[in-house]
């Protein structure tokens, strides 16, 4: 049951601060909204910088444990592993909109020592994205590139999604994780 209030702290807080920032955002507003006293709040965080970190940390948590099971399946090849990386990305980033968006726009809010914590997730992160691309310039492909450069513009392409994709676009999230692998393996094989 605590588990399940945690969960929808958390979802509605994300929500609320996605629409209306960290600031304009309130303890109460968001008790309010999961029907809790506002008081109730410090049972399952100790601030609201903390609540924020769990937002943050929620779906970069979800992104890296699909990755690394993505990374050691051995039974992909490196190609597969990339497609399956982007279009991971994309969906989390699609199914979690809301804390995508307040990473984007309100992380600053956040402490020195708290953004420390959350990016080195971000950091371990981008470094297991790498390891697919390293073992893709083994396959012939990014020769003569810098691995980290190659990973962190696949981040930017990858992050970029939030502010443009529409679900009832055009494309969906599939599409676009096609056409982003697409580029990345059809413009760079020597």
């Amino acid at each position: 049951m605590k588990d399940n209030k945690y969960k929808q702290i958390v979802l509605v807080a994300g929500k609320l601060i996605s629409k209306r920032g960290f600031k304009g955002t309130s303890l109460q507003t968001i008790s309010d909204e999961v029907g809790l006293h506002k008081s109730s709040l410090f049972h399952y965080f100790r601030s609201k910088e903390e609540l924020l970190l769990r937002i943050l940390e929620g779906s970069t948590n979800e992104v890296s444990t699909n990755l690394r099971k993505i990374i050691n399946d051995n039974t992909l090849r490196p190609e597969e592993k990339l497609k399956k990386a982007i279009e991971n990305h994309l969906i989390l980033l699609r199914n979690n909109f809301d804390r995508v968006n307040v990473y984007l726009n309100q992380i600053g809010h956040l402490s020195k020592e708290n953004q420390k914590i959350y990016l080195r997730k971000r950091k371990e992160y981008e470094k297991d994205l790498e390891k697919i691309i390293v073992e893709m310039r083994k396959n012939g492909y990014f020769k003569g590139l810098n691995t980290k450069i190659v990973t962190l513009g696949l981040l930017g392409m990858l992050n970029w999604v939030a502010k443009w994709f529409k679900s009832n676009g055009p494309l969906t999230i599939k599409d676009v994780s096609n056409i982003f692998y697409a580029m990345l393996t059809k413009t760079n094989r020597l």
